[in-house]
């Protein structure tokens, strides 16, 4: 009876091993399911078999994968490297990246497009080249007028006008001639010159003056200083030559001062007045009107304090009844250079300044040569 009693329940216990087992699975499973559904991240990744087939007009390709992996520790190193990275590209860090465990990473991050290896100096840009304004020729045998202006790409007038030329033909072997290498004038700043009065008397602007000069402070002009004056040509030949190819007198003469007209050439109270008055206080700078060399520098009766300049070319200037004089007979002067400071002496009713131009021994009209 034992003995069979013995062989049922040998019978049964495979059975019921069977069934615990099957319970314990059971409970293990629902267990992971509350762990997987509760805490652990779930994550969705794209089907790409359906982005394959949606364009062919298959399924929508939004639907999803569902893929479930609890293991967070993962994600979290993920999640770092990521940040790293990117981390890296926004500051663009290059070199070699550490891991985690402190272990250098066998592949180093790509040096920047942009980036200058050390030690190697950036190239720097180079300085604009200037070009100088004036230069010095020496006169060869054989060489005119025109071939030199030719070469150097101005105008004969350029060239006479800063070599003082007033024969262009008459040039010497070995003679040094100023080259201006822009079309213009080579000023000689004269006393009491401004800007204002340069500019004006070669018809320019004084930003042109100032810009080709490199003037840093244009109110500082000194006596003898060299202006390049750009543009101013046409003037330059009027300026030197104060007779024309034909033999009569040009528009060439710059304005002994600046002054009201009182009286002008002509008929005179029955009598002649043989030159231009300007009403000035005396003491204003009276100035030369051209280029030349003194010849009378003293008192000279009806006249008073008399200044009398040579031009060459049968042309001279007068300028009567100064209070001082500032040159002496024999002086060489340039236009615009204070000669005398105007007054009342002579045969004079006011303070004021008397100027004459003579040509071949002959007054003329000063009004018809003065440069307006």
């Amino acid at each position: 009876m034992g003995r069979l009693e013995d062989n049922k329940s040998s019978r049964w216990r495979p059975a019921w091993t069977l069934l615990l087992l099957l319970l314990f699975v059971t409970l293990t499973v629902t267990d992971e399911y509350s762990q997987l559904t509760s805490d652990s991240p779930v994550y969705f990744t794209w089907n790409q078999e359906l982005l394959s087939l949606s364009d062919q007009g298959g399924p929508d390709p939004f639907d999803l994968e569902f893929t479930g992996e609890s293991n967070s520790s993962e994600y979290e190193g993920l999640a770092l490297a990521v940040a790293d990275e990117v981390a890296q590209v926004a500051l663009g860090v290059t070199g070699t990246v550490i891991s985690e465990e402190g272990e250098d990473d066998a592949t180093p991050s790509p040096p920047a497009a942009e980036s200058v290896a050390l030690g190697e100096p950036a190239e720097k840009p180079k300085a604009p080249e200037v070009k100088p304004l004036v230069l010095t020729h020496i006169v060869e045998a054989g060489q005119t007028l025109w071939d030199i202006a030719r070469f150097y790409g101005i105008d004969i007038d350029t060239v006479a006008a800063a070599n003082e030329l007033h024969d262009p033909q008459r040039l010497q072997v070995g003679q040094s001639l100023t080259i201006l290498t822009v079309k213009g004038v080579l000023h000689t700043v004269g006393a009491g010159d401004n800007l204002w009065d340069i500019a004006r008397s070669y018809q320019v602007k004084t930003q042109d003056i100032v810009e080709a000069n490199l003037l840093m402070d244009p109110s500082a002009l000194r006596v003898g200083q060299k202006l390049v004056i750009p543009g101013a040509q046409a003037v330059a030949a009027q300026r030197y030559q104060l007779v024309g190819s034909n033999g009569q007198l040009r528009r060439a003469f710059a304005w002994p001062t600046k002054g009201r007209i009182s009286s002008r050439y002509g008929s005179r109270w029955g009598r002649m007045h043989y030159g231009l008055d300007l009403a000035v206080s005396t003491g204003t700078p009276v100035r030369a009107a051209a280029d030349g060399r003194v010849t009378w520098s003293g008192s000279r009766g009806t006249y008073g304090n008399l200044v009398i300049i040579d031009h060459g070319t049968s042309v001279e200037t007068r300028y009567a009844h100064n209070s001082r004089l500032a040159v002496k007979s024999g002086d060489q002067v340039k236009r615009g250079q204070i000669i005398a400071y105007s007054g009342n002496t002579g045969r004079s009713t006011g303070p004021h300044v008397h100027f004459e131009i003579r040509h071949r021994g002959k007054a003329v009209d000063p009004e018809k040569y003065l440069i307006r």
